[in-house]
């Protein structure tokens, strides 16, 4: 399956009616969309690495959540639990940065402009972000140099495979 990755600022008001003007949006184009909170991504990388395990889970049918894009969402904030996903990594009122996946087009672009947001890849980026939220503790964020803390969150997205 094909997919895009992509960064946006915007401010969520109502995350529902965000979520269900996604979901038609994704309905309307054939595919599938994962929208969720930036500040919980550590990289470009810790996002792409839940993608292809969530992609991975789908074609071995062994898939925890009823789409490829909660299944992402599990991935990406380390969770077993669809409820605790969304609760770490979800949008909520006042989500300023936003992380975008589009499964089965290359439209991240498209759909930002529906929202009104401005894309903005940034977003994606480490920098100062909670690296607690997907469960890294203080001691071992401390045990790695700064240009290698990231990787922490690929650790914690392969382990979820393992804890199935």
């Amino acid at each position: 399956m094909t997919y895009e990755i992509g960064g946006a600022r915007g401010t969520v008001d109502e995350p529902e009616a965000v979520l269900k003007k996604a979901h038609a949006w994704s309905e309307r184009n054939e595919g599938d969309v994962l929208i969720a909170d930036a500040r919980i991504v550590l990289g470009r990388d810790h996002l792409e690495t839940a993608v292809r395990h969530a992609l991975r889970a789908q074609s071995g049918g062994t898939m925890a959540a009823r789409s490829v894009s909660m299944e992402t969402l599990r991935y990406l904030s380390a969770q077993r639990q669809v409820a605790d996903a969304i609760r770490i990594a979800g949008i909520h009122k006042d989500t300023k940065e936003i992380a975008i996946v589009v499964f089965g087009h290359e439209r991240v672009n498209e759909l930002v402009e529906v929202f009104g947001w401005s894309r903005d890849d940034r977003v994606l980026d480490h920098g100062g972000k909670s690296f607690q939220a997907i469960g890294i503790t203080e001691a071992e964020w401390a045990t790695l140099p700064p240009n290698q803390r990231a990787d922490l969150a690929l650790e914690k997205v392969a382990l979820l495979d393992v804890e199935k």
